[in-house]
């Protein structure tokens, strides 16, 4: 218990005297803070990275693939039916039309919804996919 205790005062402390570092001026409603140079360049950086690089690989469920482009119509239109907050779209790889649906980081958070969207469409599959990250944001 002692040493949990000496742990948190420690910890503490250090975090007040980083925080303290920084700050620079203080008048009423305005707080300067200074930040290492290395940090503001590391953040430029990620900044210039996530505009270059649009997309993630990340993962939607695929729920047709079918040569039959009438088919796929009616297909997405029911799931549209069904669950209209999530996106759908449809790409046409010669000669299957797929339909996908979703789009998720990683195969976790998919597998929630995989698991529900089987009752409806139990040919869906998980599949890999480039995401646009604005896609990732929830609505």
């Amino acid at each position: 218990m002692a040493f949990y205790l000496k742990f948190f005062w420690l910890s503490a402390v250090l975090v007040l005297l980083g925080l303290s570092h920084g700050v620079l001026a203080q008048s009423p409603g305005k707080v300067v803070f200074e930040e290492p140079y290395a940090v503001s360049q590391a953040f430029e950086q990620f900044i210039q990275k996530n505009r270059a690089e649009p997309t993630i690989r990340g993962w939607r469920i695929q729920i047709i693939s079918t040569d039959d482009r009438r088919e796929m119509e009616n297909i997405r239109g029911r799931f549209n039916s069904l669950y209209p907050g999530i996106p759908s779209a449809w790409k046409h790889v010669s000669p299957y039309y797929h339909v996908r649906v979703g789009a998720y980081r990683t195969k976790n958070e998919m597998m929630q919804f995989l698991t529900e969207i089987k009752k409806d469409f139990p040919a869906a599959i998980p599949v890999q996919d480039d995401i646009q990250k604005y896609d990732l944001i929830p609505y």
